[in-house]
């Protein structure tokens, strides 16, 4: 009962103190509040355009390994390329055998797709660069591929290679308008039916976006191109449910080697590639980008620390006749430490507090800019690890800053501080 009375009097007397030092406060506050702005703001920038990246490589699906001809897990400037340049491609034979080859329990689908920038033209509009893919049967399912109008390949549609088309939102918006469906598009030298449009995703960060792609049927692509001159040739295997890509990997690895003839202890020509090779290396350049924002924003909240503490000074200095006549009255040292410390977390807390809505505002008129940009395709957030990240620091710093004038205080004696003037 005692120490619940001693913390609401402590409470009090902090916050009372506060309320008549009110350009002290705020020029406190002020310090603190860019402090936190430079480290929130950095911080909850990289970590959303991590969450942002990450969520576009995940499109490409969490559960399938892709089997082609460059590997996904070693990046930088040492990346062997020569090591790999000789490779073959991948082959829609390949796919076809791991397709029956593979048991049912490990692998629920399997494709074949490949890939061409390529010249589209309709409605009397050329578009030129985009992304044109060949794919089999299973490749939508794989991919969730969804259409926002029109439909879908048919399984005959696929098998016979028959030429129609389904096209990106903004492939389809820049052709035709808003009424695409049935309407002729030439695909390099083929002229395709549009069947299906694809759902609108917004523009991507890593240009994986489906608005603007066309997928054909693969027999259709290789009638136009040779898979032997595609470098992103590959075979995509969805896991079976409960399977894991280790299990995967191991299952595509045998069969590829018997496949391509290569023996027990020779490398392979080839590489089983998962998203998350490239998600986890992501990561660990952020986590990097992360650190080295937090060591610069530190130094803005050293700034506001430092602030933070002189004004506690001052204020110690201040009131040392009234801390003379409280220890008079029967007030404990600890008392009056907590009083004092109690008014820097909430200067610092407070700060924060503000830092943390101003980085909130920003992101939200960057959102706003964002969306006109790149039709939503990338949003910046403010997340709840990085509002605990800002009240952590706030409060830490306002511990750091009030401690020494607290501790100051509370040793002061209290013949001598009725003294003061």
């Amino acid at each position: 009962m005692r120490i619940g009375i001693f913390l609401l009097e402590t409470l009090k007397s902090s916050l009372q103190s506060l309320q008549q030092n009110k350009l002290r406060s705020v020029l406190s506050v002020l310090g603190i509040t860019i402090g936190i702005y430079c480290i929130i703001a950095v911080y909850a920038l990289v970590h959303s355009m991590e969450i942002n990246i990450n969520k576009q490589f995940d499109k490409f699906g969490t559960d399938v390994v892709f089997v082609q001809k460059w590997p996904w897990d070693q990046f930088g400037e040492n990346y062997p390329w020569w090591k790999y340049l000789g490779r073959p491609v991948s082959s829609p034979e390949e796919a076809k055998f791991l397709r029956e080859k593979l048991p049912l329990n490990k692998a629920e689908k399997v494709a074949y797709a490949m890939g061409k920038e390529e010249k589209v033209t309709g409605g009397g509009n050329t578009l030129t660069g985009t992304r044109v893919m060949a794919i089999s049967e299973d490749y939508i399912a794989i991919q969730d591929v969804q259409v926002e109008a029109g439909r879908l390949f048919t399984d005959v549609e696929i098998k016979s290679g028959k030429p129609v088309a389904v096209v990106g939102y903004t492939v389809a918006r820049n052709l035709f308008g808003n009424n695409a469906i049935g309407k002729q598009i030439r695909v390099g030298s083929a002229n395709c039916v549009i069947v299906g449009v694809c759902e609108q995703e917004g523009t991507s960060i890593i240009n994986n976006s489906k608005d603007n792609q066309v997928f054909i049927p693969l027999k259709l692509g290789l009638g136009m191109y040779s898979y032997r001159d595609n470098e992103d040739a590959q075979v995509q295997i969805k896991a079976a449910q409960g399977v894991s890509l280790d299990d995967l990997s191991v299952e595509v690895n045998a069969l590829m080697r018997r496949v391509r003839k290569i023996k027990l202890g020779k490398e392979p020509n080839y590489a089983v590639n998962r998203m998350t090779m490239i998600t986890s290396a992501v990561s660990e350049l952020f986590s990097q980008v992360k650190n080295i924002g937090f060591v610069i924003g530190g130094f803005a909240m050293l700034v506001g620390c430092f602030g933070v503490a002189n004004i506690m000074f001052v204020s110690v200095k201040e009131r040392t006749r009234e801390i003379g006549i409280q220890k008079a009255l029967g007030a404990p040292g600890i008392f009056i430490q907590f009083q004092f410390l109690l008014e820097s977390i909430w200067l610092s807390l407070l700060g924060g507090i503000i830092g943390m809505i101003l980085v909130w505002l920003t992101f939200q008129g960057m959102n706003f800019a964002l969306k006109t940009m790149m039709d939503g395709g990338v949003v910046l957030v403010l997340s709840p690890s990085d509002t605990y990240l800002g009240l952590w620091v706030s409060g830490i710093v306002g511990v750091l800053a009030g401690f020494i004038p607290a501790t100051q205080a509370a040793r002061l004696n209290p013949v001598e501080a009725m003294r003061a003037k």
